[in-house]
């Protein structure tokens, strides 16, 4: 009897779309194999430091690696389409998948992705954010106070500490310029190696329950710990640990507002106001990142506060905040491994390491923030509309 039964099974072109990504690395590890420049998984110079604990290895040995699971990733992946393999014959694929999302999801990415996403989220998501608040909250008589409270804030700090002057900006332009020269296609390849373990992981997710004879698209039936009842206790506790992991972050950051900013030299940061500003912004997002995550366990987390524009008193659909919850726990744990590697090195001394672990909570954020979300999911998700099972 097959494991996989053509009814039970939702056809999708996600196989189909591994496979050309596996296609692309397979010829980028054939060109890197055969001296091509521009190989984005080893040392990254000028100092030659190892981010990506790909990198660990010799330059061909990781390009070979690259090379051969980019060409066997091709069929493996189209395979995952069929719908007759028996338990036997699906077993070493499920294997094969493990070892791909292993090395494209763990070994080849670095917290260079986080770093980046990070970066994006301070330039085009938070000003994005901040006038989309804006625009609802200024509706509100309650929260236009908090507002005009706000900008008398942003005042007060422009003329105590010049943050937001020209020059600041300037700064951050010319160092937006200079990055593609720079940083050349190596992000684009290592993010498209995580984007390539992710499509693994979630072929392997699907083989995985419909050999178990569960539900492709929800995983239904579950385990008791998937309950909404039980959900909702152990993730709240989740979530509280999600909520506090981004908070020595943000408050470090916070001090560089200060004129003894705690770890950094006040004069070197003055002297770099677009780094300072950039900083300061991270610190932000790690703050609105907390506070976003506490939405999980609360009201608003479930019916759009008044203050949002547009879709002010209507259901937050799940898909809304399990997809971002998704991606940052994805983003936090892939991370967690390459920053683990460089942190625990010889040079490097125990008291620095808990320090920054301390700061840089990686993976007990990553793995809060993961089980947070899926506590969310597991509370609010309705009957299937595959197998029409609830609960």
């Amino acid at each position: 009897m097959s494991v996989l039964q053509a009814g039970e099974r939702t056809r999708t072109v996600l196989p189909f779309l591994v496979a050309g990504l596996s296609l692309v690395y397979a010829v980028a590890g054939v060109a890197w194999l055969l001296g091509a420049d521009g190989y984005a998984f080893g040392p990254v110079p000028p100092d030659g430091e190892r981010l990506s604990l790909l990198a660990r290895l010799p330059d061909q040995v990781g390009a070979g690696l690259i090379a051969v699971l980019g060409v066997l990733g091709v069929p493996a992946a189209i395979g995952h389409a069929r719908t007759e393999w028996s338990a036997s014959a699906y077993r070493p694929l499920l294997a094969f998948t493990a070892l791909q999302v292993v090395v494209f999801g763990l070994l080849a990415p670095s917290v260079t992705v986080a770093m980046l996403t990070g970066y994006l989220l301070v330039l085009l998501g938070l000003p994005t954010g901040i006038v989309w608040l804006i625009v609802g909250a200024w509706k509100q008589p309650a929260t236009r106070v908090l507002l005009l409270g706000v900008a008398g804030v942003v005042v007060v700090v422009e003329l105590t500490t010049g943050l937001f002057d020209w020059a600041a900006f300037r700064d951050v332009a010319a160092g937006l310029g200079d990055l593609p020269a720079k940083v050349g296609t190596t992000p684009l390849f290592v993010s498209g190696a995580l984007l390539l373990g992710c499509g693994w992981a979630l072929l392997g997710i699907r083989g995985l329950r419909s050999a178990r004879g569960r539900c492709q698209r929800c995983g239904r039936p579950g385990a008791r710990w998937t309950r909404p009842e039980s959900a909702r206790r152990w993730g709240f506790w989740a979530t509280i640990v999600a909520v506090l992991c981004p908070m020595p972050y943000a408050l470090l950051r916070m001090t560089w507002l200060l004129p003894n900013p705690i770890g950094f030299d006040a004069d070197q940061l003055n002297a770099e106001p677009g780094i300072k500003l950039l900083g300061l912004g991270l610190g932000l997002i790690a703050l609105a990142s907390g506070i976003v995550t506490l939405g999980l366990i609360r009201p608003w987390g479930e019916v759009w506060p008044r203050w949002v524009p547009f879709v002010a008193g209507r259901p937050v659909p799940i898909k809304t905040a399990v997809i971002p919850g998704a991606v940052a726990a994805t983003l936090l744990l892939v991370s967690s491994a390459s920053l683990t590697g460089l942190l625990w090195s010889a040079e490097a001394s125990l008291t620095r390491n808990i320090v920054y672990l301390l700061i840089f909570p990686f993976p007990l954020w990553g793995a809060s923030v993961a089980l947070a979300t899926a506590a969310y999911y597991y509370r609010r998700r309705t009957t299937c509309t595959t197998c029409h099972q609830s609960g």
